[in-house]
């Protein structure tokens, strides 16, 4: 590409909120919208223990729904029909016949309320994201997801940072919810204290406790039927102590020994070989506990980008075709292959994303002139201006 790129001029466009602050901003918002749900997870398995496995499912889902997204208990109530003292009866297993005392199983009335809520989040939370196309490594990760679920057995997925390993977890966690599967972004430098506090928030468990009170509510809070998806596991390297990580794996391992339910273990490449090398010492028996290795990569791969490119309608561009912006041109096709190889997927999909706004500004659809553009103004803005001293 020409070091002449004083032609292209930068352009200030408002982005859309991407998903990682968007997760922020819920989490500031979900502080106090939490308390007001008078009970954890682990109160739910025993105050739903009698009611059908399906409508079960379907609260339990909404409690997880709600107090990951700061959705008061209060609006719950409003927004399914019911009366807060009513709805809390019901979900801490008080909704009792008052003659002979009998519990009730869920109403049929709730049942379909809070299924009509459900459609109405889920369409939300995708209009919210990122658009998302179903890349062959997305199929790769959902199957090894399906994998453990089936299998009720530690799944180890392995791929390098930035090819789209989170982004297809976290639509897993929102396209196969039923109030049983949950995703873990696991804290970095925190110890086994900040694990434990990540996995009871994740579950709707106070955090006000010790840890080892803590992680028995998290065991009674466990199903055999959960998908625990850990992602970012090698965050645990950088704790304080080397023998905190040991400790934290070896927690984990003890919730799973507990109830045996699918668990899923992502990583970056660079992880795998120290976590590899100890699976002979502290790390034997977690590796004995799961037989399934996905390995996604290490960059970018072109079966993913066609995907997505042809979800925009951009078509694949040949090795030298070349795109004219002003003075300076450049080859769409090296420019995917250099991000893909360096930067990863989201350095692209911003590039598609500007590209769009570029397009619509001028009243043009999509194509590789507008991509090109967006790269480099990306490009120029990263680069520092030029000493204007005469």
């Amino acid at each position: 590409m020409s070091e002449n790129t004083e032609t292209i001029e930068a352009q200030v466009i408002t982005p859309t909120v991407d998903a990682e602050r968007n997760e922020s901003l819920l989490e500031r918002q979900g502080d106090n919208a939490r308390a007001s749900w008078r009970f954890s997870a682990d109160h739910l398995q025993q105050g739903l223990a009698h009611c059908t496995p399906e409508r079960k499912e379907a609260l339990i889902w909404a409690f997880n729904w709600c107090i990951s997204r700061g959705v008061w208990f209060s609006e719950f109530a409003a927004q399914i029909g019911y009366a807060e003292n009513t709805l809390y009866k019901i979900y801490t297993g008080r909704h009792n016949n008052p003659a002979t005392g009998e519990r009730y199983d869920i109403p049929e009335k709730l049942f379909k309320s809070v299924a009509d809520f459900k459609k109405l989040e889920l369409r939300k939370a995708k209009l919210g994201e990122t658009e998302f196309v179903q890349t062959p490594l997305v199929k790769r990760v959902w199957n090894a997801c399906d994998l453990a679920r089936e299998s009720r057995t530690p799944v180890f997925l392995y791929g390098s940072s930035h090819i789209g390993k989170t982004w297809s977890l976290r639509h897993y966690t929102i396209e196969n919810n039923h109030g049983r599967t949950v995703m873990i972004r696991v804290p970095s430098k925190d110890g086994l204290g900040g694990l434990v506090k990540a996995i009871a928030a994740a579950f709707g468990i106070s955090a006000k406790a010790n840890t080892p009170a803590m992680i028995e509510r998290i065991k009674k809070a466990l199903a055999p039927n959960h998908l625990i998806i850990f992602d970012e596991l090698h965050q645990l390297q950088y704790t304080y102590r080397k023998e905190s990580f040991f400790s934290c794996i070896e927690v984990i391992r003890e919730l799973y020994d507990y109830v045996e339910c699918g668990m899923v273990f992502c990583t970056t490449n660079v992880f795998r070989g120290r976590f590899e090398s100890a699976r002979k010492e502290e790390l034997e028996q977690v590796f004995k506990r799961g037989v399934h290795r996905v390995q996604l990569g290490d960059i970018v791969r072109v079966e993913d980008l066609k995907a997505i490119l042809a979800n925009v309608r951009l078509p694949w561009p040949e090795r030298k075709f070349t795109i004219q912006i002003g003075k300076v041109s450049d080859q769409p096709h090296e420019i995917l292959r250099k991000l893909s190889r360096e930067e990863g997927l989201k350095s692209i999909t911003e590039r598609i994303r500007y590209g769009r706004l570029l397009a619509n500004k001028s009243g043009e659809a999509l194509d590789w002139k507008h991509f090109t553009q967006a790269h480099l103004i990306i490009e120029n803005n990263a680069n520092a201006p030029k000493d204007d001293w005469i």
